[in-house]
């Protein structure tokens, strides 16, 4: 099954405040604040890349195709009166939501073969938070008719939470370390060893 991210609405803070790195690092100076700012961002981002995570906060979307059934495969040829889901099979009833730890589901909305829009009741499915995924109930009656491609789009929350203070300390750390080392050498660097050691208990594995 195909899918793409995007970031819809990114954070609105960062894991750690220019401050902190400056007492981190013992800078003293207002003037490379601007730079400690971008530093710390980069950080951040290479530390989520790392962990596959989200720290603070923001809103994503999930694009899913309709999964092939392999039915069509098998179909010799000539011209079939069939419905859309005969070839490409159906969506599983759990969906995993990638960028973890989820926080809640905004909406499920689904295309046909007509390029309509169809805005999933939220009573046909739940957020399955511990879990990271998206549960659909056993009641759900997802349309029959749905394109094969960019079929459903999951738009839902991520994060450790909208504030700072929600992130582990282990992951702060990690990204004042790297911002550290960044602006010590002036150079976009890879995260040190040290780092890693710190991040790698949050790593989402498969």
């Amino acid at each position: 099954m195909r899918e793409s991210l995007t970031v819809v609405t990114p954070p609105a803070i960062e894991p750690v405040t220019v401050g902190e790195a400056k007492a981190y690092a013992r800078i003293d100076t207002a003037d490379d604040d601007a730079l400690i700012e971008a530093l710390i961002t980069a950080a951040r981002t290479a530390a989520e890349e790392y962990t596959r995570r989200s720290f603070v906060a923001r809103t994503l979307k999930l694009t899913l195709d309709l999964p092939c059934s392999g039915l069509s495969a098998g179909l010799s040829e000539g011209v079939y009166d069939l419905p859309v889901s005969a070839l490409y099979g159906s969506f599983p009833s759990t969906i995993r939501l990638p960028a973890p730890p989820l926080l809640s589901i905004t909406s499920v909305v689904t295309h046909d073969t007509a390029n309509a829009a169809t805005t999933l009741a939220s009573s046909h499915y739940f957020a399955d938070t511990a879990g990271g995924r998206l549960v659909f109930n056993d009641t759900a009656v997802l349309p029959s008719n749905l394109r094969p491609f960019a079929a459903c789009e999951i738009t839902y929350t991520a994060g450790y939470g909208a504030t700072a203070s929600a992130v582990p300390q282990p992951i702060r750390t990690a990204v004042l370390m790297h911002a550290q080392r960044m602006y010590d050498e002036r150079v976009v660097c890879e995260m040190p060893p040290s780092c890693h050691q710190l991040l790698r208990q949050y790593r989402v594995y498969g």
